[in-house]
């Protein structure tokens, strides 16, 4: 299996926006042969760049909500997924799948969304199917923005990105068969957030998943877990003690350019 996660930014959040001390370019999916770009944040198109990956093999984007950390670069990943823009009689030539919300869907100017083979306005609770994986939409509760998550289910495993959101009442149900969760985590220990995630509140849902997660990785750090401005980089203390504290027992802390491989976890 060559399924792999390119992470373009471990950072979200204002401050990251600012300083770029952990990137904001979202994260890379391969799977199935597919390359698909999930919350193309700013940046986005230079960190694929500068880690060595190729633009044009993407053929599917996720944006999933309309926060500039996770949708900034979107016009600019589109152009950049084709090595030829139109013909020599200006027809555009259609590539990719867009799946975004209808908020989203107002910011994206119809001159990139004509670039698309297929634009699908997503929300939680909804599926889609792309080449023939079930993709579903998860519930997220993120500030007063429309969004969710995305779940893929393949012949395999099963994978879920809970993008930006709080903890909630069913929070752990909506994971129950999934094999691998990419986690936003915005603070550690037990700094709370109202629209976001901390280490400590978010141990209990995730034990509450059932059967237990093969792999956690977290990623989408803001200014309080590392920064200029945070006391230390708290990222290693909280993969430890989420393996202290948790079921799983494959727990990564993601880094700029880092590529994890799926069967790594599997």
């Amino acid at each position: 299996m060559n399924d792999e996660l390119v992470i373009l930014g471990s950072g979200g959040g204002r401050h990251h926006i600012r300083t770029q001390y952990r990137a904001t370019g979202g994260i890379l999916y391969k799977f199935n042969g597919t390359q698909a770009h999930i919350d193309p944040g700013p940046g986005a198109i230079v960190r694929i760049n500068q880690y060595k990956e190729d633009p044009t093999k993407t053929e599917l984007f996720i944006v999933t909500h309309m926060h500039i950390d996770h949708f900034n670069d979107l016009c600019a990943v589109i152009e950049a997924s084709r090595e030829q823009l139109h013909d020599r009689n200006y027809n555009y030539l259609k590539k990719g799948t867009l799946i975004t919300t209808k908020e989203v869907l107002t910011f994206v100017p119809k001159y990139h969304q004509n670039m698309l083979e297929m634009i699908i306005p997503f929300t939680r609770g909804d599926k889609a199917d792309f080449k023939g994986v079930e993709i579903l939409g998860t519930k997220v509760v993120h500030s007063k923005v429309e969004g969710f998550g995305a779940r893929f289910n393949l012949e395999d495993y099963s994978i879920a990105f809970s993008s930006d959101t709080k903890v909630f009442e069913g929070f752990s149900e909506q994971f129950s068969g999934v094999d691998i969760l990419v986690l936003n985590l915005l603070r550690p220990d037990s700094i709370q957030c109202r629209r976001h995630v901390c280490t400590d509140e978010v141990i209990p849902y995730l034990n509450k998943i059932t059967p237990p997660l093969k792999g956690l990785v977290t990623t989408h750090y803001g200014s309080y877990m590392d920064s200029y401005t945070s006391s230390s980089n708290f990222v290693p203390s909280q993969i430890e003690k989420l393996r202290k504290k948790t079921k799983i027992t494959n727990i990564l802390g993601a880094e700029d350019g880092l590529k994890i491989k799926i069967s790594d976890f599997l």
